[in-house]
């Protein structure tokens, strides 16, 4: 949703133009304090990660909870497992950062996370052993959580965070003002859908009309007929037996007519003919 930034930008300045000079003072400071950071993922996963840095647990769920009630809490209830199970996550990493930092706030930062949360995690069984983790000397090392305190998880965890924070937002219903790329997007690509076809049936009419592609149709059909014409035999389907027999037939019926021709019965006169003569 980069585009959001040059809604706002849009916005400021139409306010400019309509000399709304205290809106306009209003609307930088919400802009300054926007928990959503213009929907721009990276900048939610780097706000997170700082609160985790710093160990600031009010800041962490503070914020957390504004994304809960602004995305999270309006997806489909089979997606609420998956939600939770980053948020945990994020818990564990700030438990983990807090025992891994130095200054001899190791295990203050730890004790105040775990009493905080007890209500909210005290009866969830994947929690038990983190009640003891102010009490081992290498959390790094145990079993239990050695884990927790690798590279590649932690990755994992923020890897998961971007990933469904960027398809939130993708799915997310936009107002009009913010819609306005796509549907600009939309609307040129009709245009020239409508522009091609009005050419290419413009074209057309023309290639009907004109003497030239008329004549162009005339040559195409004079090539045709100049060029060698194949043979067809008509007889090609006729079986040579049948053929044979009608060659024999008609040379017997050229025979029988010559025959009569040249007979008294052909050449004598009839009486009328005489009379006349």
């Amino acid at each position: 949703m980069a585009h959001i930034q040059f809604v706002d930008e849009l916005v400021r300045e139409y306010l400019l133009f309509r000399g709304f000079t205290s809106t306009v003072k209003a609307f930088d400071n919400d802009l300054k304090a926007d928990k959503d950071k213009g929907f721009r993922v990276d900048k939610i996963v780097d706000q997170i990660i700082h609160y985790v840095n710093v160990s600031d647990l009010a800041g962490l769920k503070e914020y957390w909870s504004h994304l809960d009630s602004l995305v999270f809490s309006k997806l489909e209830v089979h997606v609420q497992p998956a939600v939770r199970k980053i948020e945990y996550s994020l818990y564990k990493m700030y438990l983990v950062t807090a025992a891994q930092s130095t200054g001899g706030v190791r295990n203050e930062k730890v004790s105040e996370f775990l009493s905080k949360m007890l209500s909210e995690l005290q009866g969830q069984n994947e929690w038990k052993e983190w009640f003891m983790l102010p009490y081992i000397q290498k959390p790094e090392e145990n079993p239990s959580f050695s884990l927790y305190f690798t590279r590649a998880w932690q990755d994992s965890v923020l890897v998961s965070l971007h990933n469904l924070l960027a398809t939130v937002f993708q799915c997310m219903p936009q107002p009009t003002l913010t819609s306005y790329e796509n549907d600009a997007t939309l609307v040129k690509k009709l245009q020239d859908e409508i522009t091609a076809l009005r050419g290419k049936t413009q074209q057309q009419a023309i290639d009907k009309t004109s003497p030239i592609g008329h004549q162009s149709r005339l040559a195409q059909y004079s090539d045709r007929l100049s060029g060698p014409m194949p043979l067809v035999d008509d007889f090609c389907a006729v079986p040579a037996e049948q053929l044979d027999s009608g060659l024999r037939e008609a040379r017997g019926l050229r025979g029988l007519l010559r025959q009569m021709g040249g007979s008294p019965v052909m050449g004598r006169k009839t009486p009328r003919s005489q009379s006349q003569n």
